[in-house]
């Protein structure tokens, strides 16, 4: 070799470029399986906590223990009752705490944020921390706004003080409330603050839940978006997850 020629990086990898290649893949590979790694180690580490949680289906109310496993995120991965339990938008309430589950795909309804609607996937939870609403889900934590839920049907669940307007009658609803409107002819609703399932006959078809953030006619699916009628998604799986929310 002459010992007057200079060393060339350039040359160095161009003269030996067909062994770098099978290094970068190598290398590339192994970060690959590592991240995969990680993440399965992440999605397989549960905790599992027991607990004691109530259900009204109609005007009945169901009490039962329960078994909640989260993953090292908080997020909850899994939910069992000590009974039978139907895995419908039925609010699961914790029996001594602030906190909600839904055992179903719910969307997140915004009509401070132009009525957009993003999904809150299966087994997410709202709890009640430090006067804010926090919502966790599938890569999302973080405290709500004039928000509601809603799953697409017939069921709404509010997380703060609203009031029910149904013939006549104003009703006052406490935060984590809900209401169910499925047919033309009565509405049901529960009442977080004294523990009250009510079903009421419909004398016409105006049903509308209200507070200073926004007017839901419940009875017809539609936010009232400043004398704008904005009808709600139905179809839950369409929706963006509220991880994408901007």
């Amino acid at each position: 070799m002459d010992k007057n020629k200079k060393f060339s990086i350039k040359e160095f990898f161009r003269n030996n470029y067909k062994l770098f290649i099978p290094i970068a893949l190598m290398i590339v590979l192994f970060a690959a399986f590592f991240f995969y790694y990680r993440v399965s180690l992440s999605n397989a580490f549960r905790v599992d906590t027991e607990g004691s949680f109530y259900q009204y289906f109609y005007d009945k109310k169901y009490e039962y223990d329960g078994v909640v496993s989260k993953n090292k995120k908080g997020i909850i991965v899994d939910f069992v009752g000590d009974e039978d339990i139907v895995e419908d938008s039925t609010p699961v309430y914790y029996k001594d705490e602030d906190t909600v589950l839904f055992l179903s795909d719910m969307s997140v309804v915004m009509p401070t944020f132009n009525c957009s609607e993003y999904m809150a996937s299966k087994y997410s939870y709202i709890e009640y921390i430090d006067n804010g609403y926090k919502l966790t889900t599938n890569n999302y934590s973080d405290n709500l706004g004039h928000y509601f839920l809603y799953d697409g049907d017939d069921l709404y669940f509010f997380i703060e003080d609203t009031i029910l307007s149904v013939n006549g009658e104003e009703i006052e609803l406490s935060a984590f409330s809900y209401v169910v409107c499925k047919y033309r002819d009565y509405i049901s609703y529960y009442n977080k603050e004294n523990d009250e399932y009510r079903t009421i006959s419909i004398d016409n078809d105006e049903v509308s839940v209200s507070n200073d953030y926004y007017n839901v006619l419940v009875s017809r699916d539609i936010i009232d978006y400043y004398g704008t009628n904005v009808i709600l998604t139905s179809d839950i799986s369409v929706l963006n997850t509220i991880d994408q929310k901007g």
